[in-house]
């Protein structure tokens, strides 16, 4: 298991390989016996404990069995994670009386990485009693001078990591609480790195409309990220849009005038998509399937196409027979993608009866969203 980044070339665990290397080496040193080196390099009571404890470290414990006559509840589901993050906080605990008991055994450098990485495992696995201190530990690191920058980043991720994980056996409203948290210290802790604005972005993706709003104003101030500020700036006004009506014309790729009016009393889907996007097929299904399902009572598709080669887009429906509009952005200067700041895709819109967009993210749950509008 590698060292702490801090810790010298020359470390304790590495002193009885040198002597056996020396001895080969040394005329001087021929005579060194076993007795000897154990004798130097630590007591048998040390070397049961040291065996004792990667036994531990390196014996899982047995995983949920599949049930013959039905599926583990979630509870039975936690437990078992609990039980096993207790495990992992045992295993931190031997480690830490290991190197404490043994500051100058060979193998105490190794048992001191042993507690840090099982004390993650704790928390990654559920263990609340063990988070405040794997924070402390992650202090501790982070105070080493020897270390660079890019080391204490990683460090810091890896605490985010495994903070967040541990909550997701609580719920996902814990799990992003969390993460929002932990993140934002991240990114104000690291200013060069882009990736706690990315998991705040990822929240503000799936947040509702104020909430992600709220969040990418924060993102936009701080990041130097061009391609993040970009995103923020559409999100901003991709949710300044909702729950307002939307004005919508278009010249569809046949060349006939389109505008989003002409669909009031109807419930309008309007997919944003390119090739280059490995989900954008089969949303294209999906979209396809709905609009063959809830047509007849009253639902109206649109496709946006945001590729730049228009035989890309061609190919990308060869296979597939649609009787829905399509619209291609690009030969018009890419005005609905700037216009709405558009840039994950594909995206579902949907729009109600009245012509109010009511949901930016319909790809989540189409049917649904669907059938919900096509009741009011």
């Amino acid at each position: 298991m590698d060292a702490h980044p801090g810790d010298n070339i020359l470390k304790p665990r590495n002193i009885l390989g040198l002597l056996v290397a020396t001895a080969f080496f040394s005329p001087n040193l021929h005579s060194l016996r076993a007795a000897e080196i154990r004798r130097v390099a630590g007591s048998d009571s040390a070397d049961r404990a040291w065996r004792a404890l990667k036994h531990d470290q390196e014996t899982p414990p047995e995983p949920l069995k599949q049930l013959a006559d039905r599926m583990y509840s979630q509870k039975e589901i936690r437990d078992y994670y609990a039980r096993t993050a207790e495990r992992a906080g045992a295993v931190a605990d031997e480690a830490k009386q290991f190197y404490a008991q043994y500051p100058k055994y060979p193998q105490a450098v190794s048992a001191r990485e042993i507690y840090f990485d099982m004390l993650h495992a704790a928390v990654a696995l559920s263990s609340t009693t063990k988070i405040a201190e794997l924070e402390a530990a992650t202090a501790e690191r982070l105070k080493d001078p020897k270390i660079d920058d890019a080391a204490r980043f990683q460090l810091s991720l890896r605490l985010l990591q495994s903070a967040v994980s541990g909550r997701q056996y609580e719920s996902d409203d814990a799990m992003r609480a969390e993460l929002e948290r932990r993140a934002r210290r991240l990114a104000q802790d690291y200013p060069g790195h882009p990736d706690g604005d990315k998991y705040l972005l990822n929240l503000a993706r799936a947040a509702a409309t104020e909430k992600s709003a709220a969040l990418a104003r924060e993102i936009l101030a701080r990041s130097r990220d061009e391609k993040i500020k970009a995103e923020c700036q559409g999100l901003i006004r991709r949710s300044a849009a909702v729950n307002k009506p939307l004005a919508l014309t278009l010249t569809l790729s046949d060349g006939k005038a389109w505008d989003l009016k002409q669909w009031r009393g109807k419930v309008a889907l309007l997919l944003f998509w390119d090739s280059s996007s490995r989900f954008s097929p089969k949303a294209l299904w999906a979209v396809n399937e709905l609009y063959k399902k809830y047509h007849a009572k009253g639902l109206e598709v649109v496709g946006l196409n945001f590729d730049e080669d228009q035989a890309k887009a061609t190919a990308a429906l060869k296979d597939i027979t649609l009787e829905w509009p399509q619209y291609r952005d690009v030969p018009a200067g890419r005005t609905v993608q700037a216009r709405f700041g558009v840039d994950t895709l594909p995206m579902c819109w949907f729009v109600d009866k009245t012509g109010v967009l009511r949901e930016r993210y319909g790809e989540r749950d189409p049917d649904g969203f669907t059938q919900r509008l096509l009741a009011e």
